[in-house]
């Protein structure tokens, strides 16, 4: 046995030895193309077109479109931080912009983005039977951990499940914060949890800032409905964020219609949704407004706070196409009516 280890030990050594150049080289190399930068990089994305990703039961078809915009993100690994230094249109973003507080990571971010996107899709089907006046039911109304302070001393992550505090049932955050404010600063609250399908128990330590306790944890609902339409969207596993609420609201509730506010027309948009139906502000706009126009988009809708940066980028570069800011839900459908 010794004598075969001996063999390849100088085999071993002969290879090294006569491709010592080549080794460096990789090593060198890999170095060189997994070294993190901290960075994360924004480029132009493109367009889905939303219309064709929805599916249920005697659903309307449309002539025109609903389409999201989306940006391109890439992790800023050594060659792409690179080629951003010297392409005009990729930008790039500290991770620390990223995260909310010095002890997140940025895999915190992407878990949250992954949970801000299934409840922006939740949210947009609810917004839309909503407007429609079709009646559903509740399925669920779960309750996420979307972020954690430093005083935090539980063992939850961003995406867990929260199902109880101490003896309640989480039900929504108000409830929970009018129980903390019961108890004294330095108590623990247990909290149990759901992650990756099995059941966990945690304590957090109450803390005290301006004269409130705090357990230093926020939560936000998803809101799962059923109805005789039996309403599916297709997602992919690499989409995240919340721009895309809007535009899936306005095609589920064109779905759901027998008037075709599309028009016929080919419409990019961008934009959160809440649950009472207001739009809210996105970042990126630039990125997703040049997605519109590199695909012949004809109205490209944004949130009312991106109006101002749209319209200068459009200037800028003189794109051709009708942006109409939207505040809510319904300005957005009587805009499109009355296109």
């Amino acid at each position: 046995m010794k004598r075969y280890i001996n063999i390849i030990y100088d085999e071993l050594k002969r290879f090294i030895k006569n491709n010592y150049k080549g080794i460096i080289f990789l090593v060198l190399f890999s170095c060189f193309c997994f070294y993190d930068t901290n960075y994360m990089i924004y480029r132009p994305g493109g367009t889905i077109d939303a219309s064709k990703r929805i599916s249920g039961n005697n659903l309307y078809e449309s002539k025109g479109t609903f389409n999201m915009a989306y940006v391109g993100v890439i992790q800023g690994k050594l060659p792409f931080y690179l080629l951003a230094k010297i392409i005009p249109t990729w930008e790039l973003i500290e991770n620390n912009k990223f995260t909310i507080s010095d002890n997140e990571e940025i895999n915190d971010v992407f878990a949250r983005d992954k949970l801000e996107y299934k409840k922006a899709l939740n949210d947009a089907i609810y917004v839309a039977f909503n407007e429609a006046n079709i009646p559903y039911t509740i399925k669920s109304n779960k309750y996420y951990l979307t972020y954690k302070t430093p005083q935090n001393d539980s063992d939850l992550k961003i995406g867990d499940e929260i199902i109880k505090y101490d003896d309640n049932a989480f039900t929504n955050v108000l409830d929970f914060t009018k129980y903390i404010n019961t108890k004294n600063k330095g108590d623990k609250i247990k909290i149990t949890y759901i992650r990756n399908n099995k059941t966990y128990v945690t304590y957090s330590t109450l803390y005290e800032d301006n004269d409130r306790l705090y357990a230093g944890i926020a939560a936000d609902n998803i809101i799962e409905i059923e109805s005789d339409y039996n309403i599916k969207v297709k997602t992919k596993a690499s989409e995240s964020g919340s721009s895309g609420g809007l535009i899936n609201a306005l095609t589920v509730y064109n779905a759901l219609t027998n008037e075709d506010i599309t028009k016929g027309k080919k419409i990019v948009g961008t934009g959160t949704i809440s649950q009472d139906g207001k739009v809210g502000e996105i970042g990126g706009i630039k990125y997703k407004l040049g997605s519109a126009v590199k695909k012949h988009a004809d109205i490209f809708l944004c949130p009312k706070e991106n109006l101002e940066e749209a319209l200068d980028y459009a200037k800028k570069y003189n794109y051709d196409i009708i942006i109409k800011d939207i505040g809510s839900f319904k300005e957005a459908i009587e805009y499109l009516k009355g296109v």
